[in-house]
């Protein structure tokens, strides 16, 4: 059975030129270090090691990675308001560093792969923002970083420039690095509420009234075991527990539903992909039943329990094809249609397990110099 990608929406918002406070840590060090790189270092992982040489801290190294990104990649703002998809995000890093532009998806993706290089923690992050006491319902991409066990946020696309008018001015804006969350989100809301980093999260009414009175107020969201167990989850899995904590914390808009949708969309793809791998897993034990039974299980060191198990272990993936294609919920023809052939297959393989199971439950059953008989049709 054949793989099915999952497309990604790419998203554009830009800041819009306004007045703010700056964080006043001194990274001067890290920020010469940035000033130039070598033309013949293409790649991520090649400039990023060229970035962090001789620095140690993993604050240094994301500083380091931000104000080149900020410096060195120019908002693209003819895509703006594109609607492009993307399936692989090393699609993103590639594009940002060979154009030396891009849209924020671009430059939180380049900023995470920079980071992964050189062992900083970093998450990229989803959802849209509040600009001059309006909410802007244009998505938007970001990052945050752990180091030393606690969570800031990053936003290198905000950092390199903003609009005036219709008009793009690249200039850096130093007020967008390691922001502590709780003065992050009065202008940046995730889509899913685990990116707060808060135990009582803004909701999206609350965020597009402006009301951050409980920002401060502790609760008992558990975001940081949710954001360990994230970590560890497959991709289907992630869509469906966000799209539980989105819907929870409230649709209040048109992007928030589309978001939803995108995951609903990205969970059928990913569970089309689920069941025709277990399928597959399912038709392989059974062709290794099958090439036994040929033999007539004259493989010595098989016991009756590997014969059965066999058939039991093609069963067990079966069923985990047929629940994966049971959340199978989309709009797209070409997947409707994999689906059904899936479905046919599994029926097929079914039916010949039963088959199956009878024959190797009497096998095991018969005495073992009778055995043998079982192999030849009666006349």
């Amino acid at each position: 059975m054949n793989s099915m990608y999952m497309k990604r929406i790419l998203f554009h918002s830009i800041l819009v030129l306004f007045s703010a406070c700056v964080w006043g840590t001194d990274y001067s060090k890290a920020d010469k270090q940035a000033l130039s790189v070598p033309p013949n270092l293409k790649t991520a992982n090649e400039i990023t090691r060229y970035l962090t040489r001789n620095l140690s801290s993993p604050t240094d190294k994301a500083r380091v990675i931000y104000y080149w990104i900020a410096h060195n990649i120019r908002y693209d703002v003819t895509k703006m308001y594109k609607n492009e998809t993307y399936t692989d995000p090393q699609e993103l890093v590639d594009n940002a560093l060979k154009y030396r532009k891009g849209i924020c998806s671009n430059y939180a993706a380049l900023f995470q792969a920079c980071c992964k290089t050189v062992g900083v923690q970093s998450y990229i992050i989803e959802g849209y923002t509040r600009q001059n006491n309006k909410t802007i319902l244009i998505g938007h991409a970001w990052n945050a970083v752990k180091i030393n066990n606690r969570f800031y946020d990053v936003d290198a696309t905000w950092a390199a420039g903003s609009l005036k008018g219709n008009k793009y001015i690249p200039a850096f804006r130093d007020e967008f690095f390691m922001i502590p969350p709780e003065e992050f989100i009065k202008s940046h809301m995730p889509f899913d509420p685990i990116w707060q980093f808060s135990t009582n999260p803004i909701t999206p009414k609350e965020f597009e009234k402006g009301d951050f009175s409980k920002i401060n107020r502790a609760s008992n969201f558990n975001y940081y075991d949710s954001i360990k167990v994230y970590s560890t989850l497959s991709t289907w899995d992630k869509l469906m527990h966000e799209n539980e904590r989105v819907m929870k914390s409230g649709i209040t808009n048109a992007l928030i539903r589309n978001h939803v949708e995108n995951n609903q969309r990205g969970i059928a793809t990913e569970g089309y992909n689920k069941a025709a791998l277990t399928f597959n897993q399912a038709v392989e034990k059974y062709n290794q039943y099958i090439a036994f039974k040929n033999s007539q299980f004259k493989n010595l060191t098989m016991k009756d329990a590997d014969i059965l198990g066999l058939l039991s272990s093609s069963r067990h993936s079966i069923e985990q094809s047929e629940q994966a294609l049971s959340y199978i919920k989309s709009d797209n023809f070409n997947l409707f249609q994999m689906s059904i052939s899936l479905e046919k297959s599994i029926k097929n393989l079914k039916r010949n397990l039963e088959e199956e199971d009878k024959f190797a439950t009497k096998y095991v059953k018969t005495l073992k110099p009778l055995r043998i008989f079982l192999f030849y049709k009666k006349t």
